[in-house]
Order: C-alpha cells, then structure tokens, then sequence
C-alpha cells in the first residue's frame, strides 16, 4: 500500500477520471444499451462533465495514484452536504483491494458516520462490480433499495 498516494483531483485530472469511468461503461450498456443518459443528461441530472467540475470545486473527488508513475489507480467522489460516496472506480489494472480501502478509508474520514452514508452500485454482476459490493459490506453496507441514477438501475447501499 506504500506504493499508492492519494490526491484532491483537480481540473487538470478530469481526462484520468473519465477515462476510468469508461472502464465501466460495457457495465452501463448491458444495462441499458445506450450511454447518452449516463454521461449527457436527463431531464434530473447534470451532465458528467458538470458533476465532475461540481466535485473538482468542492474538492470531493480523491484520487489514487501509483507513486512511481502517477498512474490513476482509482477515484472515490462524495457529497459532505448528502453524506453520500458519488463516485467509486478502481482501474480494472489496479489492485482491487488495496486502492479502495484506501479510498473508501479517505471517504469515511470526511463524511458524518454517526450519520447514514449511501452509496449507489450499478446492478450488475460483474467481477469487479461484485468486489465493490463485497468492500463495501465489509465497511458496514447495507442493500436499502434498488433506484435508477441517471436512467441506469442501480443498488443503494447504506451505511449507519
């Protein structure tokens, strides 16, 4: 793990951060075929280029990166206003567990745990989508409910 920094992204990240956000998208599309919601709109939701400028300026969005090459690792955004985790992606080309206990570490240490924290998993069952699930229940998540983010269904899980 000593090989993994964490940084506040910043606006110059913002190509890391969508690149890694493809990494899912085949996820998204066995969901729903199209993408156009997910990073474009709908009538609710901002665009990903707006949420993530929304985080980048309210330094809510972590990154982990490799030490040696400043490689993205995995990025972890939250809300301190909604108590909630936004954002969570590990590169499929990281080491799964060390980076997300590092990020999720890093997350709980700036929201409220003496208050519910949520979070949303795309409704999937792919490995890595299985290995968010199963890190995050080892933190104390919960499955609440099931709900539609940006018209991809979605787990919500809880955290009291």
């Amino acid at each position: 793990m000593s090989d993994i920094l964490l940084k506040v992204v910043e606006a110059n990240d913002k190509l890391q951060w969508l690149e890694l956000s493809h990494e899912f998208d085949v996820y998204i599309e066995e969901l729903v075929g199209s993408l156009s919601q997910w990073y474009d709109r709908n009538e609710s939701d901002i665009t990903f280029l707006e949420y993530m400028n929304s985080k980048i300026a309210k330094k809510e969005a972590i990154m982990a990166i490799d030490r040696t090459s400043t490689v993205c690792l995995g990025i972890l955004a939250f809300s301190r206003n909604n108590n909630k985790i936004t954002f969570f992606g590990i590169s499929h080309k990281a080491h799964f567990e060390s980076v997300s206990k590092i990020l999720i570490d890093y997350s709980l240490s700036q929201l409220d745990t003496n208050k519910q924290i949520t979070i949303n998993i795309i409704k999937s069952d792919a490995e890595i989508i299985d290995k968010e699930r199963r890190i995050l229940i080892e933190y104390g998540f919960k499955y609440c409910n099931s709900e539609l983010e940006n018209g991809v269904p979605v787990d919500k899980l809880c955290r009291m």
